[in-house]
Parts: C-alpha cells; structure tokens; sequence
C-alpha cells in the first residue's frame, strides 16, 4: 500500500457513504484565473453581507477536474492536478547566459520497502505505551505476515543546467528556480540548489493561490444562481499555469514588498475567561455559548473576527449576531482569546450573553450563570493581525507533519505575508471578495493560506567565470497527479508527471535532455517524450518547439513481491 493510499483510505473512512458518492459525481466548472490584487484603496473596501446565519464551512473535498479528461495535447486533465516542473529562471534576463539543461525523473521512491507492524507502532512516539500496543494489534489484525510493504507514488527529479558566460567578464547572477506547492508542503517539496555537489544558500518567495474560486458542488451557489465563490477552484491542467506565469506580473507580484496594512484603524473587541455551567443534554443545555450582538451600518462597516464559529446578519435591520462555545477545560480552545475587529465606523449597542447552545435563532434559549470579560481599544489592522496570527502560527509550525516528512517550513514573515495578500484579494475587505470568507473569520483564511497551492521560487546566487561555465543542479520530490479512486475513471491507477520547457523562463536553453529512471516499477501508458523501455531508450532530446512533455504510468504489478521478505 502506498503513503498517499493509506492516507487516503484513512480520510475516506471518516466521510459517509453519501459524501464519497457526491464527489464523485461533482463536475466543476472551469476555473477564473487568479487575478492580481492592486493596492490598497484609500481605506479598505466594505463588503456587504445578506441575510442569513453561518457555523463555519464544511470542510471540502479537493477536486479539480473531471475523471478522465484529456488535455489538448494527449495528456489527461488528472482530477488532482500537481503542476509541472518548471524551468529555471534568472531575477533579471542576460543574453550572454546560455544553458544546457537536462532533467532526470526517477522512480526509485516507488521501490517497495517492507514496513513490519512493530515499527509502526513505535513511530507514533506521541501515543502512550498501553495505545501503542493497541496500535500494534490492530496492525497485527490487518497485516498477519508482520507487516506490509509500503512505497511512494512521487519521484525525485534533478533538474540541471550548465551555465555558460559568453561575456568577456565574470557575472554574478541572482537564479531563481520555480516549483509548484502549497505552504503545508514546502519542508517536502522545497528544491535544494547545487553546484558541484555543494549546496547553496537560498531564499524563498511565494506566490499567491494559483487557483479561483467556484459555487457548491453543481457550480451554483443556489437553484437559479450562476456563479459563486464559495469553494477552491485548484488550477487543472499546465494550460492554467500557462495563464497564470506567461505575461511575468504572477512572479512581479511575488518579488514586490509585502503589502502595508498599519494605517488601516480598527476597533478592538477582546473576549477573555469565559465561563458558564457544564453542557447537559438532559437539562436542555447541549452546548453553552456566548453569544455577541450589535447594531451596525454594513455600507460602513467590516468585521473580522478570531474564535467566533457562528454568526447570524440582517442588512436590512442593520444587526449581527456572532457567537463562541465557552470551551470546557481540556479543550483545545481552553484559555483562548476571541476578537471582533470592527474595520470603519464602530458598532453600537452591543449586548452579550449566554445561551443553551450556539445557534444563532431569536428563539434560542437565554441561559443563566455565563459570563466573558470584555476590553474595548483601538489599535491598527496590522498590529491585530500579528497579534492573533502569530501565536497560531508558532503552534501550527511546532506540531508533527510526520507523513511524508511534509511540514510548514516557513518563518512568520513569509506566511504572514501570503496571508495578507490572501486576505486583500479574497477576504471581506477585499474588492474581489469571495463568498467562502463572507463570514469574516480570519481562521478560514488562516487555514487555506497553508493548505492552497501556489508557485513559489528558491533564489540563490551564483558566480559564472568569462567564458566559463557552472552547472546548476535543482533537486526535489514531484507529486503525481491522479484520479480519486472513488470515481471509476478510466485513469484509476494512473499517475502522472509532467514538465514545461520554457514557461516563465527569460533562460536561453541550446538543448534540454530528459532521462528516465524507471527502477523497473511502472509501464507508460500515455507520453509524448519518446521513451522507449523495451529497447532501453531512456535519454531523450527535447524538442524547444514543444511547451509541454508529460508521462502517464501505471505500477508493474511485479515490481511488488508477494509475501514477506525472508531476511
């Protein structure tokens, strides 16, 4: 069983039956490309909110295009896309820099190892002796020859360039390397840059969610109603990436300075030590909950809000209703602190209170004995954010992405940025705000800021001799992209790989090279690099004229051995 199938069969078992036959018939539309966000207005937009009440979204599954469908060059439109392997770039174009680059894709991650019941359980170091034992016998259960054979479906792939200096004098040059990734993901997929096997220092930039947005799950927000904003359109195919790099303001965007907020004035409402009588099923009292309500101008008016899970709004009465569960010792929330940051004018009559659960309707019982302390101040957009944002993500960055080695490896500064930019294009104080954040709450944000793909670039800098030259070498893992195995497509069990040649590039390439290192684990069901494995070609010439090459393979069911290994 591969890391990513077991992971996904752990997911799946938590989705009922009607979930898993939903998205499998879910046909999205096309996405809207990203669209570039500008700077700030003279103070930020309010956006206007309609009637009605929110508890959060539902969690959504990621799909990003039909099962099966095929590209316009032969490849298949994967149902999860992970985008090519871009080439290198250079911060600033040079005509007498001229390049060599060959790519290798390899599949020795795909090589089964044999994984044995013991050594799961002692890997959840997180889980006490008695629950690893029982992790252990579960195992046992599942997997009677003492274990399993495990494998990966990504590949490692070394991109490398000889640079050649055609100048009379030497030049220093800032590289920057492309890759596609979501923040959650960079500790994995992070390139390394090499020269002669030396490692070089490098920098990050990221760019923004490379996808858009689209309505619920037959593409309309409503019966009737076109259009919609309330889930993640992923970019599909190499085509939406095409969109997304070809005209350079993409990567622009990623070197310019992160956007100022500071002179943005808010209204601070901080809600500390709540507290309220235990939940009681029988007494009526299934979840104790404060609940926050106040008058205000939506024309005027934009709230923000950290650690508020329900709300109601009424544009037409000009009152909303926002409002927390009193977290029980124990919990997770124990100890946090709520905010309400009130963008524009001020609200007013604000009344507090407690009541028997967290729904939001008038009828709602009252409930005696609840209380919260609360400080009004005012303060700066940017100051709140950091102050909330900040201690999230210090805990999000300490926790263990133990699957796959993936981690959020990015300082503060870089996330927050990505945040802020997230927040100016999409959120409710954005021109172009979409439905999915029209409840205000930053951790809606917090959350897809980590988890939404994005290009992002690792920049170095390195010295080429007059008239000499450096060879560059760029190494990384390469997801695949695949169908879901709930769809019944036609590519189950599929996986594929796929490369651009100049694509975001100002690089003068002479020659590009791919090589294939099969391991002997895959055949190749569709390709249009040339590969021939029963006649042992496996080092192809690039043809510059083509933008894209992709492989589609499938796993040689003798690459994996049956039965444990007798040593």
């Amino acid at each position: 069983m591969s890391d990513k199938s077991e992971r996904l069969f752990e997911a799946m078992s938590e989705l009922s039956d009607r979930k898993i036959d939903e998205g499998a018939t879910y046909s999205p539309k096309r996405r809207r490309h990203w669209r570039r966000w500008t700077a700030l207005a003279a103070c930020l937009v309010v956006v206007v909110l309609g009637v009605g009440a929110f508890t959060g979204l539902i969690p959504l599954l990621r799909i990003g295009a039909n099962a099966g469908g095929s590209g316009t060059d032969g490849s298949s439109v994967f149902m999860s896309y992970a985008g090519p392997v871009f080439p290198l770039t250079l911060q600033e174009a040079n005509n007498s820099i001229v390049a060599q680059r060959d790519i290798t894709l390899d599949f020795s991650p795909w090589m089964p190892r044999w994984q044995s019941n013991e050594e799961v359980a002692a890997q959840r170091t997180w889980l006490t002796g008695v629950e690893r034992q029982e992790v252990l016998e579960q195992y046992n259960e599942w997997y009677p020859e003492g274990g399993r054979y495990r494998y990966d479906s990504h590949i490692l792939v070394t991109d490398e360039y000889a640079l050649t200096n055609t100048a009379k004098e030497d030049q220093t040059l800032t590289l920057l390397y492309p890759f596609a990734s979501s923040l959650n993901a960079l500790g994995w997929s992070r390139p390394t840059l090499r020269v002669g096997g030396r490692e070089l220092e490098t920098g990050l930039y990221v760019g923004a969610y490379s996808g858009s947005f689209e309505g619920t799950w037959d593409g309309t927000l409503f019966e009737g109603e076109e259009g919609g904003s309330v889930n993640l359109d992923y970019a599909e195919s190499w085509e939406d990436y095409k969109t997304l790099l070809s005209d350079g303001s993409y990567l622009a965007n990623a070197l310019a300075s992160t956007p100022s907020v500071s002179d943005v004035k808010v209204t601070v409402y901080e809600f500390t030590d709540p507290y309220g009588p235990e939940a009681d099923e029988e007494a009526g009292v299934p979840n104790p909950s404060i609940r926050v309500g106040f008058d205000l101008d939506y024309g005027k008016t934009t709230v923000l809000s950290y650690g508020f899970h329900a709300g109601r709004y009424d544009r037409e009465n000009g009152t909303m209703i926002r409002g927390f569960s009193i977290p029980e010792e124990g919990d997770s929330r124990y100890g946090q602190t709520c905010y309400l940051l009130v963008v524009g004018e001020d609200v007013e009559n604000m009344t507090v209170g407690g009541y028997v659960t967290g729904g939001t309707d008038p009828d709602t019982r009252e409930l005696e004995g609840c209380g919260v302390s609360v400080e009004r101040y005012e303060s700066d957009l940017d100051t709140m954010l950091r102050q909330i944002l900040e201690p999230a993500w210090e805990e999000r960055s300490q926790e263990s992405y133990q699957q796959d080695g993936r981690e959020l490896n990015v300082d503060f500064e870089v996330w927050y940025r990505a945040f802020l930019e997230h927040l100016l294009s999409y959120g409710v104080v954005s021109y172009g705000a979409a439905e999915r954040y029209s409840a205000g709450m930053l951790e809606e944000l917090e959350n897809d800021v980590s988890s939404v793909d994005r290009v992002c670039w690792v920049e170095a800098e390195v010295t080429i001799p007059a008239g000499g030259s450096v060879t560059v070498s760029a190494q990384m893992n390469k997801e695949e992209s695949y169908d879901f195995y709930c769809t019944n497509s036609e590519n189950q069990g599929v996986s594929g790989y796929d490369l651009v040649t100049a694509l975001g590039s100002n690089l003068r390439c002479t020659e590009q090279t791919a090589t294939l290192e099969d391991r002997g684990q895959v055949e190749i069901i569709r390709q249009n690099f040339g590969f021939d494995l029963e006649n042992g070609e496996k080092t192809v010439m690039l043809d510059p004229g083509i933008e894209h090459y992709y492989l589609e393979v499938k796993r040689l069911p003798s690459s994996i051995p049956e039965g444990p290994p007798t040593n």
